[in-house]
């Protein structure tokens, strides 16, 4: 289903809310984590399925307005913000945990990922769910079974997409759309994208889902203040 669609968004409503759903996978959020960024947030429904505290400050942002009003609609404890990953409309050190479930891969990796850096507070902590190229892989078989020419060139410039991040870093916009991103990931660019920009502690898990997280460099912290 594509990203961007009310139904879209409804399905991973769901997903998330239920926990016999082996699609689901929440952030392991502690007591530590008082204020929370979800970047493509959707609906919201990671924030909502992880049951915070009432004390804890939630923010989701997404560019799908029809996502945040559904969002608002089920939770008052999230506040949702129209906004771009790229660009994130906050202030230095706001936040003690930015999580961002499969939304990355739609976006300039480095900029995004050097916004979550800006926005997270001293040891904060980042939580990635990412697209490997076994994905976008089946989705090229998809098109091509369903003989979808249109489909099957967009996936092939995705294939391609994230050829170029992973051996070059190197990301590029989709032609007939120039705002629009979309790329597979692989651990080793993206632990060395993380490690660039000031992270630390980068760890990786291939199970079920592509899960990075990583945590903001203290040290470099301090020597910038």
């Amino acid at each position: 289903m594509p990203k961007g669609t009310l139904d879209y968004h409804r399905l991973e409503f769901s997903i998330a809310v239920n926990p016999d759903d082996p699609r689901r996978i929440l952030p392991d959020v502690s007591t530590r984590h008082r204020r929370i960024l979800d970047v493509g947030c959707g609906a919201g429904q990671t924030l909502i399925a992880s049951n915070l505290h009432e004390a804890v400050f939630a923010v989701g942002i997404d560019l799908d307005h029809s996502a945040l009003v559904y969002g608002r609609q089920q939770t008052t404890n999230v506040h949702f913000i129209q906004s771009k990953g790229e660009a994130l409309p906050f202030a230095n050190d706001s936040f003690d945990l930015v999580i961002c479930r499969v939304a990355l891969p739609y976006m300039h990796v480095d900029r995004a990922l050097h916004e979550m850096f800006r926005v997270l507070d001293e040891q904060g902590e980042l939580w990635l769910v990412l697209h490997s190229l076994s994905m976008t892989a089946r989705e090229l078989l998809d098109n091509l079974r369903q003989l979808n020419p249109k489909a099957t060139i967009y996936r092939l410039w995705v294939l391609g997409n994230g050829l170029s991040l992973h051996l070059f870093g190197k990301q590029w916009r989709w032609p007939l759309h120039p705002k629009r991103y979309e790329s597979w990931q692989t651990a080793a660019r993206t632990k060395r994208i993380l490690l660039s920009i000031g992270f630390e502690n980068v760890g990786v898990n291939r199970g079920d889902h592509f899960v990075v997280t990583a945590r903001k460099n203290s040290k470099l912290c301090r020597r910038s203040s």
